[in-house]
């Protein structure tokens, strides 16, 4: 008779500065404060670490994540929607928790040509 073999998808873990690592299609959105990171997790929770968001960006550089302005990193795979207000600006929403976010004026080109590359 046959054994079965249970076949574990290895996924690839992101050391955030915490004891445990975390997978990156897990995370929802990083927020920067000062020098440590608000790392905002898909199942509701968060944790902080003492990494700055910088650095973060640069761990997760190949992973979807997309930089909106100079302290919020979010995972494009959660966004929900992106609009342009008439005063031209630019604003972010996620599908877990509603929260918007401003886009920076010099990075609203480079997102709609993330999405532009997401989509195809």
């Amino acid at each position: 008779m046959p054994t079965k073999i249970k076949t574990i998808e290895k996924k690839t873990r992101i050391s955030l500065g915490i004891p445990k690592n975390v997978c990156p299609e897990t995370i929802l959105m990083l927020k920067a404060e000062v020098n440590y990171t608000h790392v905002f997790l898909y199942d509701g929770s968060y944790f902080l670490s003492s990494i700055t968001l910088g650095v973060l960006e640069k761990r997760l550089n190949g992973f979807n994540f997309f930089r909106l302005n100079r302290s919020v990193l979010i995972n494009l795979s959660y966004l929900d929607n992106f609009s342009i207000s008439a005063k031209k600006i630019g604003l972010v929403r996620l599908k877990q928790n509603n929260q918007e976010f401003q886009v920076s004026r010099r990075r609203k080109p480079l997102l709609i040509k993330a999405l532009i590359a997401d989509n195809k």
